[in-house]
């Protein structure tokens, strides 16, 4: 009896000693299991990032140069694309004010005094830059009734002569720099438009022939996937 206690007593140990290390290899295999499913997690989230950023970056830039005419509203100067940003649009109303100008307008915001100048098409066919002082509501004009339009009076500076329609525009610029893309109104400061990640000595603003852009953007961020792309975007005036 003593002699099978200390055999069973050696198979106990050993069993201990045999279940230790499988709790030890389960252990380890799992922790590498966890560990390679965060780093596929993160590539994933790191991949759509920049995709969605980079599907951001294009739709930006399509739509403000969409209507512009190279050159004349937009140009590439030093790397960074200066464009005027247009945010909307307006048409002569049939009837008049005794002061000002009557438009039926809509765009992607309100038009502002404060920060937009105007565009204005006459009669003759040609483009000219004004200054909306001011804008007030005009009712009681006789304008076009089109969905999502409004009746505006604005003053311009200078005033129009024989107005048929007019783009409402601020001045701005883009730029691939600091990780991101950048906007600037005016004068003032560079905003960020996306995240990080950008690698900017190698992202960069082209004019290609007489009515082209193309951007190319490099990302920074390891992923899966090619971090560079690059695309043309053509204007149609």
């Amino acid at each position: 009896m003593s002699r099978f206690a200390r055999r069973r007593h050696g198979f106990v140990l050993a069993e201990a000693i045999l279940a230790g290390t499988l709790l030890l290899l389960v252990v380890q295999v799992a922790w590498w299991a966890t560990a390679a499913q965060s780093l596929v997690a993160t590539r994933v989230v790191a991949g759509a990032r920049m995709l969605d950023e980079t599907r951001l970056v294009h739709q930006v830039l399509s739509t403000e140069i969409r209507h512009a005419e190279a050159g004349r509203d937009w140009a590439v100067e030093g790397g960074d694309l200066s464009l005027r940003a247009f945010r909307g649009i307006g048409y002569t109303c049939r009837t008049q004010p005794a002061d000002g100008w009557g438009v039926a307008v809509t765009g992607y915001r309100l038009a502002d005094s404060d920060k937009d100048s105007v565009l204005v098409l006459s009669a003759d066919g040609g483009w000219r830059p004004s200054a909306l002082v001011r804008r007030s509501r005009g009712a009681g004009l006789d304008c076009q009734q089109i969905a999502g339009f409004s009746t505006e009076v604005w003053i311009l500076d200078p005033p129009p002569s024989r107005p048929v329609a007019a783009l409402y525009f601020e001045r701005g610029a883009y730029r691939l720099a600091s990780d991101a893309l950048r906007y600037r109104r005016g004068l003032g400061g560079w905003q960020p438009l996306t995240g990080t990640g950008i690698a900017a000595d190698s992202s960069v603003f082209l004019a290609t022939g007489q009515r082209g852009l193309e951007a190319r953007m490099v990302w920074e961020d390891p992923s899966p996937m090619h971090p560079s792309f690059s695309w043309k975007i053509w204007t149609r005036r």
